[in-house]
């Protein structure tokens, strides 16, 4: 079996190939690789689909199956990539903040999901976020979307409220010396 991290360098080389062929071919050569590909992993689709559907007909336990196919990373990737995942995008992103609310240690309502609209996942934070965790406002956003984007890749935007306020730059801060100045 083909452990996470092959699979994570397998996807990026993969990634790496294409941006090369893409910049190696003119764009209409380009646009019918891309269509193939499209035509190829919608026939891979509709066979999981049918072999879920096998599974499910002959007595696969629904919610003990689903959680499992939920928990295997590369099956709930393809799953997503196909439309076939059993938990909606609300309930993947709801999922994922409570993993990153349980990893930060954060208490219950620390990030909090607002709503989804056209793709746009609205988040709330409260102010337990930057005291518990003590994250930058950069950080913790991109931990926030990293997290979120991994759970539901299809979503197009996330919109933060909440977040602790971006430092100013032009400010700067001074600290005593640990060590006293001599006089002259």
């Amino acid at each position: 079996m083909i452990e996470e991290a092959e699979l994570q360098a397998e996807s990026a080389r993969i990634e790496r190939l294409l941006s090369e062929i893409r910049d190696l071919i003119p764009l209409p050569a380009w646009q019918r690789v891309e269509d193939v590909l499209r035509r190829i992993i919608g026939l891979y689709g509709a066979g999981l689909s049918r072999a879920l559907g096998h599974a499910r007909a002959v007595g696969a336990d629904a919610p003990a199956f689903d959680e499992r196919l939920c928990n295997d990373g590369l099956l709930a990737s393809l799953l997503v990539l196909h439309g076939l995942h059993p938990l909606s995008t609300e309930d993947r992103v709801r999922r994922a903040l409570g993993a990153l609310c349980t990893e930060l240690d954060l208490p219950d309502g620390a990030l909090e999901l607002v709503g989804i609209d056209g793709g746009v996942v609205r988040l709330a934070a409260d102010g337990a976020l930057r005291a518990v965790s003590g994250m930058s406002r950069g950080l913790a956003e991109a931990t926030i979307r990293r997290v979120l984007e991994m759970a539901a890749p299809e979503i197009a935007s996330i919109e933060i409220t909440g977040l602790p306020p971006p430092r100013d730059p032009t400010l700067v801060q001074l600290r005593p010396s640990r060590h006293p100045r001599s006089a002259p």
